[in-house]
Formats: structure tokens, C-alpha cells, sequence
């Protein structure tokens, strides 16, 4: 099962030290305490608005979500929330229930380097059912794939959030590997298709 997290940083520090918070001490952290299959930082580089409202879209694969919920309703999420509150501003974390799609491309492997993604965040346009949105989304990827050789690779999320946590009023998120800049950042969606926000990341996955 994934879930997503968006992580905004504390108004009274930069982003290259959340950026270097959460990897040289949460994100090792996390990976002790938690049974993770896999587990990605997406660090903000530059957005579509700006600021976007959110320094790093991490995303979290574990094989039985209660397992976490039990872990975080213990000490361990003692643990994990008061080092949350050196570098996050935690009451606005926004965490989702995501289930992926693999649009284009080769499924996905453990990413060794460092790697350029750019995302979008999409709703879809007023009175487009949710099934309808994600057929759309899923065929739009799959176009952008065909007719550029600079996207790797194109996922889908579609999101739920978690019940009384904020989370922006989007149902999917789009996620393309690649190897210029604007390939997918600068894409023109069909009508009814809302991108809400545009965002090039750099991609951390830790191995396991």
C-alpha cells in the first residue's frame, strides 16, 4: 500500500536546511523504525505557484498500512513528531492514501541516483466524475509520453486524504521522469483535466 506526504518546512528556516534536516536525520530516522518497502523524497526545486505550500512530496510504501498506525500511536511516533517539529511545520502536514498507476515507461526499480522529476497536482474540471478524471489523466500521460523522448517514465496517483488532515483539493498526481526541463512541467492538459500546481523536484528514494 502507498500513502503520500506533503511536508511544508518552518516559516523561520530555509529550505536547504529542511532539505538537510530531513535527510541527514529524519529520513534515517523514519527508515529504522518503520517496516518500509520503499520510500521517496521529492524535494521541491521550483513551482508553479510559488511557493507551493509544501517543501518535499515524500511518498511511503508498506506492506500493511495499521501496522504504521499503530507504531505512530506510540512511543515511536513520540519519537517521529518531535522531530517533526524541528524542521516541518507539522500542523500542516498533508498526508493520502495513493494508489498508482504505471502510465509510460518501465515500471519502477530502486532509483541508485538522484533523479529529476517534475509533478503536477490535478483536479478534475467541474462536473468530470473521478473515473472519467482518471481515464483522462491516464490517456494524457500516455500522449505526452509517446510524443516527446525526454520523459522516462509517467505515474499516476490518485489520492484520498486522510480524514481531518488539510490536504489540497486535488484527486491525482502526476509524476514524470525526465531528462529535459518543461517535458512535463509545461504540458497543456485536455478540458477536463485542472492542474493546480506544477513542481520540479529532486528525487531521493532510499534502498532497502
Amino acid at each position: 500500500m502507498k500513502t503520500v506526504g506533503l511536508m511544508p518546512r518552518k516559516p523561520d528556516i530555509t529550505r536547504e536546511r529542511f532539505r538537510t534536516h530531513y535527510e541527514d536525520r529524519h529520513a534515517p530516522l523514519a527508515i529504522s523504525k518503520f517496516p518500509f518497502d520503499k520510500y521517496v523524497r521529492n524535494h521541491v526545486v521550483s513551482s508553479d505557484p510559488d511557493p507551493v505550500g509544501f517543501e518535499c512530496l515524500s511518498e511511503f510504501w508498506v506492506d500493511k498500512v495499521d501496522e504504521i498506525y499503530k507504531l505512530m500511536a506510540g512511543p515511536i511516533g513520540d519519537i517521529m513528531r518531535e522531530d517533526e517539529l524541528r524542521f516541518t511545520d507539522q500542523p500542516n502536514i498533508g498526508p493520502a492514501v495513493a494508489e498508482e498507476t504505471l502510465v509510460a515507461g518501465p515500471a519502477r526499480t530502486v532509483e541508485r541516483d538522484m533523479s529529476t522529476r517534475e509533478i503536477l497536482l490535478l483536479r478534475p474540471a467541474d462536473g468530470v466524475s473521478n473515473a472519467a478524471f482518471k481515464e483522462s489523466v491516464i490517456g494524457w500521460g500516455k500522449a505526452l509520453a509517446a510524443a516527446s523522448p525526454n520523459i522516462q517514465r509517467i505515474t499516476f496517483d490518485s489520492v484520498v486524504p486522510f480524514e481531518g488532515r488539510r490536504f489540497p483539493a486535488v484527486q491525482g498526481i502526476l509524476y514524470g521522469w525526465v531528462d529535459e526541463a518543461g517535458a512535463v512541467y509545461d504540458a497543456e492538459p485536455p478540458a477536463d483535466i485542472v492542474i493546480t500546481s506544477r513542481i520540479r523536484t529532486e528525487s531521493i528514494e532510499s534502498r532497502f
